[in-house]
């Protein structure tokens, strides 16, 4: 089992979904040391945008990798980036501006080299979400 699978598959619930929950749940298909950005998540899913997924994420429920969504430029608010700090540590997250950044707070994360690019398993479930979001 991918995983993708093992973090997504065959537990994605039956949809329709509210736009809210595809994000969490596509959110839920970034792997460790991943990210992606509001809008590139928003656009997976051809619903929405960077506004919908932050807001998505501000109130996912626990166990959501919200850490591994962020801002274009790779950052996420300052408070946001202090709890991220470990999860990036932790999955050797590529990241910019560590320096000095003991307490998570200026952490970017390398957009460039941490860009999360679904694989055939993940456009599969991603494209399940994308046609259960309801009107």
């Amino acid at each position: 089992m991918s995983p993708v699978e093992q973090n997504a598959g065959p537990g994605l619930p039956e949809g329709p979904y509210e736009l809210s929950e595809a994000l969490v749940l596509a959110a839920g298909l970034v792997p460790p040391g991943r990210a992606i950005s509001y809008g590139g998540l928003a656009g997976l899913l051809g619903a929405g945008g960077p506004r919908q997924a932050g807001r998505a994420m501000s109130m996912a429920p626990d166990g959501t990798p919200w850490w591994r969504i962020v801002r274009a430029d790779g950052t996420l608010p300052e408070s946001l980036s202090v709890r991220a700090a470990p999860h990036y540590r932790a999955e050797g997250t590529p990241l910019k501006g560590t320096a000095g950044a003991d307490d998570g707070a200026g952490l970017r994360v390398d957009l460039a080299a941490a860009l999360w690019a679904p694989d055939a398993g993940a456009r599969t479930l991603l494209a399940r979400l994308r046609a259960g979001v309801g009107p």
